[in-house]
Order: structure tokens, then sequence, then C-alpha cells
């Protein structure tokens, strides 16, 4: 099925979305919302099927999420189809570390009024729930974090990162390299299948809220509403359907579930 503004829209809470800051602002946070990240898939031993006819089926009509790739390409479909300009970025994760490894997170910039705006859906848990100005060294507070863009000199790379209580800290960097499916094909499949990075061998979940976000890492959920924390862990299938169906408002049957959920035991 073609790619459905309308249907989309609705998918993510929203009655109607402008092409404008604040349009940006609200399409951003709505997805990350209604359309979690997770790597069900990459758990369970598969590469993601990017095809944009198997996600719309996927994160759209059988209401599931995904990670960068998945979402991320949605959520490019939805630019588009709203009018924004915008052009794919690879980046380079860093997590705390001076350099990243290979392009494997997908992310847009979008130039807006004389600005141009990082824009991404896909990052999980220690991403911004809206856009940053990509700005040089501006602090920008988004909810309860602080976050700034610089730009580094030794790799070309603006670098995203995050305010913590030791520091900055660096969440990953990317340049202006043209992206092709191609490249965006092969950094899917090393993502999904290398034991170098950390889908095939972990469970993840992250989803945000009104005034928080639900996440979850191998076993450990966590809950973090109106300034309060709860972390708890999920020992079961039952908890873990529960916590997939309910919290996260993820669709996926029960086989699947139970299927993730023995690996996990396995694994833990």
């Amino acid at each position: 099925m073609p790619f459905d503004l309308a249907t989309y829209l609705d998918r993510i809470g929203l009655k109607n979305c402008q092409a404008d800051l604040n349009g940006l602002k609200k399409l951003q946070t709505a997805q990350i919302s209604a359309i979690p990240f997770e790597n069900v898939v990459p758990f369970s031993g598969q590469v993601p099927d990017l095809d944009t006819a198997r996600l719309w089926q996927k994160l759209v009509l059988a209401r599931c999420g995904g990670y960068c790739f998945e979402v991320n390409t949605l959520l490019g479909q939805a630019l588009d189809a709203l009018g924004f300009p915008n052009r794919r970025v690879l980046a380079r994760v860093r997590m705390g570390e001076v350099q990243g490894g290979a392009r494997t997170h997908l992310a847009f910039v979008v130039p807006l009024d004389g600005d141009e705006w990082l824009v991404d859906a896909g990052f999980g848990g220690q991403a911004p729930a809206e856009p940053l100005r990509i700005s040089l060294d501006e602090e920008q507070p988004i909810r309860d974090q602080v976050y700034r863009i610089r730009f580094e000199d030794a790799s070309g790379e603006h670098v995203l990162e995050r305010k913590t209580d030791t520091g900055w800290f660096p969440l990953y960097g990317f340049d202006r390299v043209d992206v092709r499916d191609e490249d965006i094909e092969a950094a899917n499949f090393v993502c999904a299948l290398s034991p170098m990075q950390s889908f095939a061998g972990n469970l993840k979940f992250y989803r945000l809220t009104k005034t928080g976000f639900f996440s979850f890492l191998n076993g450990r959920a966590r809950c973090v509403e109106g300034g309060e924390s709860r972390e708890w862990q999920i020992r079961d299938v039952s908890e873990l359907k529960d916590f997939m169906k309910t919290d996260l408002r993820l669709d996926y049957d029960d086989a699947t579930i139970e299927a993730v959920a023995s690996r996990l035991k396995t694994l833990f």
C-alpha cells in the first residue's frame, strides 16, 4: 500500500500537521510516542525488511515498532508528504566514545526558515523528543534534558551530545556524505546481524509518553512519568506480553512474543 498521509497521521495521533517548525516538532514527538523504538526482528535473528509497503504494513497497519532504519524510513515518507525538504544522513554512533564506528544510524537534516534541524525518531531513549537546531554549541533544553550539536574539525562531523552530571555525552556524529538506498540497505544488514552491534544480542524498547517514557533492556523495564521513576524486572512471558501490549502499545501476536521471551531466557 502506498503512503497515505491521513492514515499515518491517525496512527501517530495527529489530526493535522503543518509544514512549519511547530509541525515538525509535533511530528517527531508524535511518532516516537506512537511507534516505539524496538528491535524484535533483529533480536529474532532476521534482517528488517525496508520495502516501503512492508514497513507500512508493519508500522502503521499492524501497529508494531522498529529500529532506526524502519521508523525513520517511515518518517522520511511523512516529511516528503507534508512538504518538508529533507536530506538523509547516516550517523556514526558514539554513545560516550571519542569517535564513532561505521555509519549505522539513519536520521534527517531539514532546512526550514533559514535554519537546519536534526530530525530523528529512531535513536531510542537517549535522543531528544523534538528536532534540534544545527547551531554550533547552542544549549537546547527539551523536556528534562539539555542537548547541543557541535562541529568537530577532526572528523568533519556534527556531533549530537546530551548534557549529564559529568559533562557532555556524545550520542552520534553525522556528516553530509550523499546517502543512497544501497548504503541504507548495507547498514541495515550490518546492524541486524553483526555481533559487533547491539541489536542481535539485546532486546530493547523505548516509547515516549506525554510526561516521560517507557524503556526496556534485556528484561529490565523502566517507567519515568511526571518526574517519578520506577524500575522492575520482567521475569516471564505473561509479564512481557503485558508490557509490550499495554505499556508499549505494540500489537505483536502472542507467538512472536513467546518466541522473544524464550530467546531472552537463554541469553540472560
